[in-house]
C-alpha cells in the first residue's frame, strides 16, 4: 500500500499541468490523494469536507499524526510561529515507513504549508483531516473495501483452514528464538504429542519473556514479519495481535494451544 503511495505521490510531484489536468478528470478518487493533488485539482475544500474527514485506519503514522497536529493546533491559537508549525508536520513525516514518503510528505509541507495551517485552524477537533491531507491516515472505507476484494479472490475453502496451517510459518522458528542451538524437528507427531509440545513451548516462551527482554523483541520482530506475509485480509482472520498478547506472562497454556 505505501509503496503505491509512494509511486503516486512521485508522479505527481514531476507531473506537467496537462498530465495533472488529465488525472483530475478522474475525480475524487485522484483528487484527494493528498494536499498536493487536492491543490493541483483545485479540489482542497471538497476532499477536506467529503473524504479526508471519513474514519481512518488506526496505524502507527496515522495515530502518531493525530497527536503532533493536535499539538501544533494548540501552538496555532497560542500563536506560534510557521517555522514551529513546520517542525511539527515534518516530524510527523518522520513515522512513514518509507524514506521516499518520508522526503515526500516533507515536500508537501513546505510547499503547501499556509494551505495546512489553514486546514489545522479550521479542524481543530479534526486532526486525522490534516493527517489523511498529508496521506499519513488511510481511508477505512477503503482499506475495509480492499479487504473484501481479498477475500472474493481466495477460495471458499479458506474458512475451512485448519489453524495449525496459517500458524505453522509463525511457530516453526519459535523454537529457534528459545533454543538457537537446536535445529526445528521435523519428525510428525500425534495429535496428542503435538498438544503437549505446545504447552511446553508456551510454558518456554512465557519462562524466556520474563527473564530475557531480547528475546521478547526478537519474538515481536518475528511475530510481525510472519502476519505482514499474510496480507490484511489472512493476518485479520488469524487475528495475529491478539494472537501474540496470549503469549503473555499468566497465560493458561491449554487456551492458547486450543485457538480456533
Amino acid at each position: 500500500r505505501w509503496q503505491r503511495l509512494m509511486h503516486s505521490l512521485g508522479l505527481w510531484s514531476v507531473a506537467s499541468p496537462v498530465l495533472w489536468q488529465k488525472e483530475c478528470v478522474k475525480g475524487p478518487e485522484v483528487w484527494c490523494q493528498s494536499i498536493r493533488t487536492a491543490s493541483q485539482c483545485g479540489a482542497v475544500k471538497h476532499c477536506q469536507q467529503n473524504v479526508w474527514n471519513k474514519p481512518a485506519v488506526s496505524s502507527i503514522p496515522c495515530d502518531l499524526c493525530k497527536e503532533l497536529v493536535t499539538v501544533a493546533g494548540k501552538v496555532l491559537k497560542d500563536n506560534g510561529t510557521e517555522d514551529e508549525i513546520r517542525s511539527y508536520l515534518e516530524k510527523t513525516c518522520e513515522f512513514l515507513p518509507d524514506p521516499g514518503l518520508v522526503s515526500e510528505c516533507k515536500e508537501i509541507v513546505d510547499s503547501y504549508l499556509p494551505v495546512i495551517m489553514d486546514m489545522i485552524k479550521e479542524e481543530l477537533d479534526k486532526p486525522e483531516v490534516v493527517c489523511s491531507a498529508l496521506a499519513l491516515c488511510q481511508s477505512l472505507q477503503k482499506h475495509l473495501a480492499a479487504m473484501k476484494l481479498q477475500k472474493q479472490l481466495q477460495t471458499n475453502k479458506i474458512p475451512e483452514l485448519d489453524f495449525s496451517e496459517l500458524a505453522s510459518p509463525f511457530m516453526a522458528n519459535v523454537p529457534l528464538l528459545l533454543y538457537p542451538q537446536d535445529k526445528p524437528k521435523q519428525k510428525p507427531k500425534a495429535s496428542g504429542d503435538v498438544c503437549q509440545d505446545c504447552i511446553q513451548l508456551v510454558t518456554d516462551v512465557q519462562e524466556a519473556v520474563k527473564t530475557n527482554s531480547s528475546f521478547v523483541k526478537s519474538l515481536v520482530a518475528h511475530a510481525k514479519e510472519e502476519c505482514d506475509r499474510l496480507g490484511p485480509g489472512m493476518s485479520d482472520m488469524v487475528n495475529c495481535p491478539s494472537l501474540l498478547k496470549k503469549f503473555v506472562p499468566g497465560s493458561k497454556h491449554k487456551i492458547v494451544c486450543s485457538v480456533p
